[in-house]
């Protein structure tokens, strides 16, 4: 059954507004394809196809005074589940189609999301010319009929080809792609034998948006048996919150396709309690599978003997667009942005946060050092206990798990095709996404066809300390025959690698700046 877009938006608020009146309450919604947009929806996808937001939609999309609409806006539930198996939203424009705010024990179970109108554009190769001297050619793609372009779409933002006959991303260097008509594109680009006629092309028009689904400041949430098939911006987006179970998620192409979320398949930030993946499945999506972190806040200014005014840095803002902050009791842990070297913990007495000003003015038990150039803070009573078991990942952009935490299990997961690491154990500076990871377990996974099966380093620029410790790499089977090395260990420090599998091209194991590696 087909619910139309005034019926959907009346019926979601009811199921809403019943559950936040009745706690403890189970409820199951009718069975059919929901039909989600709103007149913001449609007017915000209209100025990315337009090119009103211009060649990078996200400056306008990704900000936290972005205006946006949500489907189903899930607040102030306790103790729900919502059984939502056989429903299906089919979103028409750019919005956040679930959120979940301020909740706390609820399940909701079997929703699938996807668009009406994806959020790329995708077509067939039809032509292949040689046009000069420098070895470029021209590829001609024909668009699907369900994905016209405007003659100021960008599409020039990220973009993959994919062999159908052989089931592989391929992936091309482009100088540029350009548009012919509303379903036609032109690309220039470097000769690669590995494009042929008939070969499939995906290009999507901005990056970071809303997420499909949002978790914030809620408690205890699972997300189970969700599917996710495309969204102009990542899948699940969790922040300020506390135990959260992703069990049997899947962020994968819906039927015939093979692209899914524009970025990120999954991200978490500032959680607490247990994280954890199970059953999940990630294909195609434009960047990580998942990544776990928290926030270096720089030190802005001090305004007492112990107290200062602090700012997370990140390039374009926190994932969720809102501000994050410690609360009172929290341990921070100072570090030095340039060589991750942790200098020490100090306590939060007072957190005041500046919602206004995006920064928070906090007061810690005694004072930082005088000179607090480089130095940022990073609250570490915020970093979850990590699962993650018995996932896929496979085909997209960038990490297959991307872990900036301490307290990690990885264990029997598949991962595969992926331009970057399987598994990357990393704090990164220049993202200002931390920590350095401690205390990891990474056994019994299956990695092939990567450009490393595990990096473990602390990635910035004079790395000092060997910040990144305690790692446990076992009986992992690690096929990357193309890459360089199957594990690379980087500025880190008591490593086990034991027992493990590599095929590669070169040194199986890489070890630099580190101390205490055991390999057995």
């Amino acid at each position: 059954m087909d619910f139309s877009a005034e019926y959907t938006l009346k019926y979601l608020k009811e199921i809403s507004d019943y559950l936040k009146n009745n706690p403890n309450s189970d409820i199951t919604l009718n069975k059919g394809i929901y039909h989600i947009k709103t007149p913001k929806s449609i007017n915000a996808m209209e100025n990315v196809f337009s090119g009103k937001w211009g060649d990078n939609p996200e400056k306008i999309m990704f900000n936290p005074k972005y205006d946006f609409d949500i489907g189903f806006l899930l607040s102030g539930i306790k103790g729900c589940t919502i059984n939502a198996e056989g429903a299906f939203f089919m979103v028409e424009g750019f919005m956040e189609p679930l959120s979940i705010r301020n909740c706390e024990n609820l399940t909701v179970k079997g929703l699938t999301i996807d668009h009406l109108r994806k959020p790329y554009s995708f077509g067939k190769v039809t032509k292949i010319s040689e046009i000069d001297s420098k070895n470029n050619i021209v590829v001609t793609v024909k668009l699907d009929k369900t994905t016209p372009i405007k003659e100021k779409t960008p599409i020039n933002l990220r973009h993959i080809f994919y062999d159908t006959n052989n089931d592989k991303v391929i992936r091309a260097k482009i100088h540029r792609a350009s548009y012919v008509n509303e379903y036609e594109i032109e690309i220039l680009m470097p000769y690669n034998s590995s494009i042929s006629l008939g070969n499939e092309f995906y290009t999507i028009h901005t990056y970071h948006s809303r997420p499909a689904i949002l978790i914030e400041n809620s408690k205890n949430i699972t997300l189970e048996d969700i599917t996710i098939h495309s969204q102009p911006g990542m899948g699940v987006v969790g922040n300020r919150s506390e135990n959260i179970s992703l069990l049997g998620l899947k962020v994968i192409p819906s039927e015939n396709q093979h692209f899914s979320t524009n970025t990120d398949a999954t991200h978490f930030t500032s959680i607490k309690g247990n994280l954890i993946y199970d059953g999940c499945t990630f294909i195609s999506q434009g960047d990580d599978s998942l990544n776990v972190h928290s926030y270096y806040h720089a030190i802005i200014s001090k305004s007492g003997e112990k107290t200062y005014n602090i700012q997370e840095k990140t390039p374009g803002g926190t994932h969720a667009q809102t501000l994050d902050y410690p609360d009172e009791g929290d341990i921070l842990e100072l570090t030095d942005i340039n060589t991750l070297e942790v200098l020490g913990e100090y306590k939060a007495i007072k957190v005041h946060p500046d919602f206004k000003n995006y920064s928070t003015q906090i007061t810690l038990d005694r004072p930082l050092p005088e000179n607090t150039e480089n130095l940022v803070l990073t609250d570490v009573t915020r970093l979850p206990k990590l699962i993650i078991r018995n996932c896929k990942a496979s085909k997209h952009f960038a990490r297959g798990f991307l872990v900036k935490s301490r307290g990690v299990l990885i264990e029997n997961n598949e991962i595969s095709q992926l331009p970057l690491a399987g598994i990357e154990i990393a704090a990164e500076s220049y993202w200002y996404e931390g920590v350095s990871p401690c205390d990891v377990i990474i056994r019994n996974n299956k990695i092939s066809d990567c450009k490393c099966g595990i990096l473990v380093k602390a990635d910035c620029p004079n790395p000092k300390g060997q910040s990144v410790k305690n790692i446990e790499i076992e009986n992992n089977d690690i096929y990357c025959p193309e890459s360089s090395h199957g594990i690379i260990i980087a500025n880190s420090k008591n490593i086990l690698i034991k027992n493990n599998k590599i095929i590669s091209n070169g040194k199986n194991i890489s070890i630099t700046n580190s101390l205490d590696v055991k390999e057995i």
